[in-house]
């Protein structure tokens, strides 16, 4: 699986069973609050040496569970219902991190896993900590002892040059937490705080937030301690000028496209470059600053239109987009060959077949860059540029998430009569909606409908919601582990039978070729398959779960075989 870079987890952090009761005097590591109960994870600290490190600061930034991986506070909100809080370990290197048994307390599904950042003055980790949970052991943690460098930029200027105008991107973890922190002493720019080994750096010169020269990317190993000082010639930064192929009919409206530097394929995080910039209605764009001697790689969105993808990408992962790539000199105009994107109707319903209106529906067509890690295509629009000094970058990309420059084809809210337009390449793309009052019915253990968007044929889909409340995921939060692998001790481990996988493939495959997924016979028989997958992995508990489930449908099926016939 590839592993995503720094700026990729924090891209796609904006970007998807209840418990038995207990009181506070049983177990002091959580307290109630409402319907929401918060637990403690322990951590403890240490050097290389075994010897506990006082005063480091530990961050919980993020939750997974059976829906996924993301920010705590999840596209802006808090659905967990509490807040994180840092906390720093004392003299034995001891901490103590707070964080919700639900996390989603709505749907009562709960938290598998919490993420942690750790910083110190002195010591450093190369990533982020994910600790599964709950658990009563306390969790290790070793730091190494930081690294420090500094860089004398060699640059080759008349005009009004000063050191301050010099900026550090690099690669190492630290510098999301710090907003790529550097220090000017004399003629040159220290960075400290870097996890020894490999990292990467890139120089750049600011003049009122305006790149103007750039370094090499330079691959440094560093050591703990000091490091030796290095010269870094910087050049001039160059301009990457294009246009839209003719096929894309003139005016352009709402153009605009995202570019990035090509990292080499790696195990490690790397460093990238990366802007936007608009297209004009004549088709013409112009991207300003960007490094010379690097690689671009290149997406694109109009109200129609996005770039398209180069045939080999597509045929490697036709459920992404991908990105064009142009390698240097740049110094001729590029053309961008597009793909349109089709219209697609969402008419969205009650159950009993009223129209909805006001119902925000969504698609997240996602685009995968090369050697990067992927995003929804084409947002947020951000500059590297401005990554510097940033007090606080998480906020900066949600406030570019929540406040965009362009509206979304992918988004679209219902009218009167219930129906929502949105524009989509071709693909199978999940939809979601966001409404106070309704939302899409349980499948597969989440809360998505598929639709399949192709060139010859009308895109269409009915949607037919419920009243919040109806079911609840922490209801299939087992399942959703056995049948996406979120949860490597719900899914790994029942899967770990090859008769159980056999079995849950079965259940996949009857839900996705049903022409009513919400069919009571079919869910009836289905959910029978997922009892006996649990019976054979020995979890009697999930079994009878779903033993229930399957009885239930059956009710519900009689109850509508009687009603017809009394009807008739």
């Amino acid at each position: 699986m590839m592993r995503l870079s720094l700026l990729a987890a924090v891209v796609l952090l904006f970007a998807v069973s209840d418990r038995c009761s207990l009181s506070a005097d049983e177990n002091d590591l959580f307290t109630i609050v409402g319907e929401q109960t918060t637990e403690t994870i322990t951590v403890q600290v240490t050097d290389p040496n075994d010897d506990p490190i006082e005063g480091a600061v530990v961050t919980p930034w993020a939750l997974r569970y059976s829906q996924g991986h993301g920010h705590w506070l999840r596209n802006g909100k808090d659905i967990s219902g509490m807040k994180p809080e840092a906390a720093r370990t004392d003299k034995n290197g001891i901490a103590n991190i707070a964080y919700p048994f639900y996390r989603d307390a709505a749907e009562k599904s709960r938290t598998l896993q919490v993420s942690v950042h750790v910083r110190h003055e002195s010591f450093c980790l190369s990533d982020a900590v994910h600790m599964d949970v709950p658990s009563d052991d306390v969790f290790e943690i070793e730091m190494q002892p930081a690294a420090s460098i500094q860089f004398r930029p060699v640059i080759a200027i008349d005009d009004d040059f000063t050191m301050d105008q010099i900026q550090v991107l690099r690669s190492d973890m630290g510098s999301w937490q710090n907003s790529f922190r550097r220090e000017i002493r004399g003629d040159h720019v220290h960075v400290d705080q870097l996890f020894p080994g490999e990292s990467d750096f890139l120089l750049v010169r600011l003049v009122d937030g305006a790149p103007t020269h750039f370094s090499d990317i330079l691959e440094v190993e560093l050591t703990p301690g000091a490091n030796p000082p290095m010269d870094v010639p910087l050049r001039p930064a160059a301009s990457v000028s294009g246009r839209l192929a003719d096929n894309v009919p003139r005016p352009i409206v709402d153009g605009r496209i995202l570019a990035m530097t090509v990292p080499p394929k790696s195990a490690r995080d790397r460093v990238t470059w990366s802007t936007w910039a608009p297209i004009d209605a004549d088709g013409t764009f112009l991207i300003e600053g960007w490094p010379k001697n690097q690689s671009i790689q290149i997406i694109g969105l109009t109200e129609n239109h996005r770039v398209r993808s180069p045939e080999a990408a597509q045929n490697l992962s036709s459920h992404f987009g991908h990105p064009v790539v142009f390698d240097p000199p740049l110094d001729k105009p590029i053309t961008l060959e597009m793909e349109p994107l089709h219209a697609c109707r969402v008419q969205v319903k009650s159950l009993d077949d009223k129209p909805l209106d006001d119902v925000k529906v969504t698609a997240y067509p996602n685009v995968l860059w090369t050697n990067w890690g992927s995003q929804v295509y084409g947002k947020p629009l951000t500059r590297s540029a401005d990554f510097f000094g940033n007090p606080d970058l998480l906020a900066y990309f949600q406030n570019r998430r929540d406040q965009p420059l362009y509206p979304s084809t992918f988004i679209d809210q219902s009218d009167e009569d219930g129906v929502a337009r949105l524009k989509l390449p071709v693909g199978k793309w999940g939809l979601y909606v966001d409404d106070d009052q309704y939302e899409i019915p349980i499948l597969l253990g989440r809360r998505s409908l598929d639709l399949t968007v192709s060139n010859d044929s009308e895109n269409s889909i009915v949607m037919r919601l419920v009243p919040k409340g109806t079911d609840l995921l922490g209801d299939y939060d087992s399942l959703a582990g056995v049948v996406f692998g979120c949860s490597t001790r719900e899914g790994e481990r029942i899967c770990a039978l090859p008769e159980v996988r056999e079995k849950i493939d079965e259940f996949v495959r009857r839900i996705q070729e049903a022409e009513d997924p919400q069919d009571p016979k079919i869910l009836s028989e289905a959910f029978m398959v997922v009892s006996d997958a649990f019976l054979k992995a020995g979890d009697q508990d999930e079994a009878a779960k779903w033993r229930r489930k399957s009885l239930k449908m059956k009710v519900k099926l009689t109850q509508a075989i009687s009603t017809e016939e009394s009807s008739n």
